[in-house]
């Protein structure tokens, strides 16, 4: 599944952008002389599902999306509950947010450097759902991460002797060797090597099993996104 970005100065570019009574959300070209990533829907099918990742001032919100083709431009069409999360992104922007960015209103410069000591970690992604590898992988690729992805516990654990990781992201349910069983051997080789689970399993049992088995921390599917990446970059910045 493709991911397309669309990122926000104010809060109000964005829901002068979600005032569509159709749940519409137009895709800007990519502007003149602009450093952002290229245009990632010029190959888009009218009717197809992408990933849609809508950043504002820092933050994000992603829902699946459909593509709907207007001549030469497109737009992205969301399910209603979709369009209430994206709306709710604008809805809870800080005053910093609702008018243009300012000198004085960026975070301290100490903030901002542990922020930017996260950008480029390298991040080993463990599950054997591809559409959840390629969602998860798109959403944190966005905002700067480097994602190498496995299908099984030991594919993992072979990338993980053979390279350098700053954080291992895990499925509980994996073919072969279970996520609990890679994440124990991750503790017992590499013991400040942060472990996160991202599962469906929500029972008390097994999130107690996780941490007494060395993770750092846990997230049930289905989660959000900006929930996810504000959990990893807690867990970079423990490190860093």
């Amino acid at each position: 599944m493709r991911s397309i970005v669309c990122r926000y100065e104010t809060a109000e570019l964005l829901a002068e952008a979600l005032a569509s009574p159709d749940r519409e959300l137009p895709v800007l070209r990519k502007p003149k002389n602009s450093d952002a990533p290229p245009e990632s829907h010029r190959s888009a099918t009218d009717g197809e599902w992408v990933l849609a990742i809508i950043e504002l001032s820092g933050r994000a919100s992603a829902a699946a999306a459909r593509i709907r083709k207007h001549g030469d431009s497109i737009a992205l069409v969301f399910e209603p509950r979709d369009w209430a999360r994206v709306k709710q992104l604008a809805n809870e922007a800080p005053a910093t947010d609702r008018s243009p960015v300012r000198k004085s209103s960026q975070p301290p410069s100490s903030v901002m450097k542990k922020l930017a000591n996260t950008t480029g970690a390298r991040i080993l992604l463990v599950d054997d759902d591809v559409e959840v590898r390629d969602v998860v992988s798109a959403m944190l690729e966005a905002v700067g991460f480097a994602i190498t992805t496995a299908k099984s516990g030991e594919e993992g654990l072979g990338l993980l002797e053979r390279d350098k990781f700053d954080l291992v992201v895990l499925d509980w349910t994996l073919p072969g060797m279970s996520g609990l069983d890679l994440c124990r051997a991750v503790r017992a080789r590499w013991a400040k090597l942060p472990v996160l689970f991202l599962t469906a399993n929500a029972g008390t049992r097994d999130v107690v099993e996780a941490f007494a088995g060395g993770a750092d921390d846990y997230v049930v599917k289905p989660f959000r996104a900006p929930e996810l990446g504000a959990r990893i970059f807690g867990l970079l910045r423990r490190v860093t």
